[in-house]
């Protein structure tokens, strides 16, 4: 259980720096290096390329080596299908390769050009909307084991967030071509390209992690508790058995917060009563915020428009601005929810006189596990803000630490 417990904690530490890393830059260069950089070190593989697909010409150029022997082969071109990486661009199927003498497609190309000996290798497509960009390639594992399943699903996993960032950079580059933006406009764009990459690669890495961990959390809370009953007259062990449970718990509930956020990833949205919608929040809340000595006041305009929506991730979204704004309001204070159209827009405003966000937080509320509270996974702002954009919306905050906060929801109305 702790082999296993450990093979966990590396892979999601390695997973989580590594999506922090890819996404630190718009650099095409920097986001390739950061990448490769991480899976050697998870794989603990001698060397790794990166190719990328000339489409015009058909053939593969290394858009990055890495490696002791990486300089005579950066500017080495071949036609697609030649080779290892060539052919897996052209199948956009993986191949994981134990022994290379054993493999006909293997050439030796390279090796003799930079007397590197390649012993094995896996290599996996780079993939974008269905369609093969390039290649990712890692070599030889420093301890001569033999490549295992979890390097290939890390490697796999990794190319889909790779192939995005690498799509990111490009749109960037073009942009910033095209346009001569301002600084502040650049950061903006910078900031929300790098955010919704960042969103993309937590769909499938944190949900991969939460469902490894599901299963063998829920083995150590179960034995925990069935120890604590056997045990009931020892209170040394019933000490160190609480703070298990204590962390089961935690880790329980770090999954379920994970599932929740899956859950809102997509929304099918149909025709609704959005005022029925506010409503049923507010009554809600009504009781909690009364028992907790806060004014809830509502200012919801009675000829609000029927708007495409998910009312169920509606409510999810604003019951979490709701819980966050009362948490803030531990001794009381006044929560305001506003909602008003004002041309195609429908505005929804929630306003407290809590303690207020700091400045230097701003720019990473909606970002996956940020958290300024000591409790919690941090994903509840990244949750309303997929929500948002599930909505086609934009959503505002606003803040001032030690008079309190301002969240705007901006949806559109399409009559």
């Amino acid at each position: 259980m702790k082999d296993t417990g450990d093979e966990c904690r590396r892979e999601l530490e390695t997973i989580l720096r590594f999506t922090a890393l890819i996404n630190s830059s718009l650099r095409i260069e920097d986001v390739l290096n950061y990448a490769m950089e991480w899976a050697e070190e998870f794989i603990n593989a001698e060397a790794s390329t990166v190719y990328e697909l000339d489409e015009e010409k058909r053939e593969l150029f290394i858009r990055i080596a890495r490696g002791e022997k990486k300089e005579p082969i950066e500017r080495i071109k071949f036609e697609l299908g030649q080779g290892i990486s060539g052919h897996v661009v052209r199948t956009g199927q993986p191949m994981v390769i134990q022994d290379v003498r054993k493999e006909k497609r293997f050439s030796p190309k390279f090796d003799r050009i930079t007397g590197f000996r390649t012993r094995s290798m896996i290599c996996v497509p780079l993939i974008l909307r269905g369609k093969t960009v390039g290649a990712l390639q890692v070599l030889n594992k420093k301890s001569g084991d033999l490549f295992t399943q979890v390097d290939l699903e890390v490697l796999t996993s990794m190319s889909q967030h790779l192939s995005m960032a690498m799509e990111n950079a490009k749109l960037y580059r073009r942009l910033e071509k095209k346009f001569e933006l301002n600084a502040r406009e650049l950061k903006t764009a910078q900031d929300k390209l790098i955010r919704s990459e960042r969103l993309i690669a937590m769909t499938h890495l944190v949900q991969g992690v939460a469902h490894e961990i599901r299963n063998p959390v829920t083995t150590i809370g179960g034995f925990a508790r069935r120890i604590k009953k056997i045990l009931k007259r020892n209170p040394e062990v019933d000490k160190y058995l609480n703070v298990i449970l204590e962390q089961s718990a935690r880790l329980e509930s770090l999954v379920r917060q994970v599932h929740e956020y899956a859950s809102v990833l997509a929304a099918t949205l149909a025709m609704g009563d959005i005022r029925a919608t506010l409503h049923e929040v507010v009554n809600k809340f009504k009781p909690i915020a009364h028992q907790q000595g806060v004014t809830l006041v509502t200012k919801i305009d009675e000829d609000l428009p029927l708007i495409r929506m998910a009312s169920p991730q509606i409510i999810t979204a604003l019951s979490n601005i709701m819980e966050n704004a009362l948490e803030a309001m531990p001794y009381g204070g006044e929560l305001v929810l506003e909602a008003k159209q004002r041309d195609s827009q429908l505005f929804i405003k929630i306003l407290d006189t809590g303690f207020g966000i700091r400045q230097e937080y701003l720019n990473s509320v909606y970002d996956p596990f940020f958290s300024s509270k000591t409790h919690g996974a941090g994903l509840g702002l990244t949750m309303v803000y997929q929500i948002v954009k599930n909505h086609d919306g934009e959503i505002t905050i606003q803040s001032q630490e030690g008079k309190g906060t301002s969240v705007t929801i901006q949806l559109p109305v399409r009559r």
